[in-house]
């Protein structure tokens, strides 16, 4: 009896630092989101925009609860939002979105934030989506909310490359 109740301690403290955790990099996911809509859009101001709600969402991460290789994510997404906060250049702004979904997709998946409840109270995945032609060749992917691929680093001139490389 001792045991399993030890057990159910364990895994409570668990899922509490889990919903912690994810609760404090969800404002930054969903700002992410808003950068991506508008790169797929072609609207530079307002990636700019999104960019700079997404450096101050960055900045309320609790970095307590990240490993130091997350941390780095952290940084990295932060400057990558930053430089394109400071653009209107889409071209400019898509080279930096690069590196910030990097660092994004390595946040997701360390704090499992991409699985956010929706509305209805059913989790709602967070998508890996990858271009090949992105990068100059090298491919480069992105998270999304939508299942439907709309390509950020293209917006319409290649609006539907890609496919979805994974599910979080």
């Amino acid at each position: 009896m001792k045991t399993i109740r030890l057990t159910m301690a364990i895994l409570g403290l668990s899922l509490f630092s889990l919903v912690a955790s994810a609760q404090t990099t969800t404002p930054a996911l969903m700002a992410y989101y808003n950068v991506k809509d508008a790169l797929v859009a072609t609207d530079g101001a307002k990636a700019k925009a999104g960019a700079t709600a997404l450096v101050t969402a960055l900045g309320k991460v609790d970095v307590a609860k990240l490993s130091a290789t997350d941390k780095n994510a952290l940084a990295t997404a932060k400057t990558k939002a930053t430089v394109i906060g400071k653009s209107t250049d889409v071209d400019a702004q898509r080279e930096a979105f690069e590196g910030l979904s990097a660092s994004m997709i390595a946040l997701a998946k360390a704090t499992k934030t991409a699985k956010r409840e929706a509305r209805s109270g059913v989790p709602a995945p967070t998508y890996v989506q990858f271009c090949p032609m992105a990068a100059e060749g090298k491919g480069a992917s992105w998270l999304s909310d939508k299942r439907e691929v709309r390509n950020p680093y293209y917006g319409d001139k290649m609006l539907k490359c890609g496919s979805v490389k994974e599910e979080i």
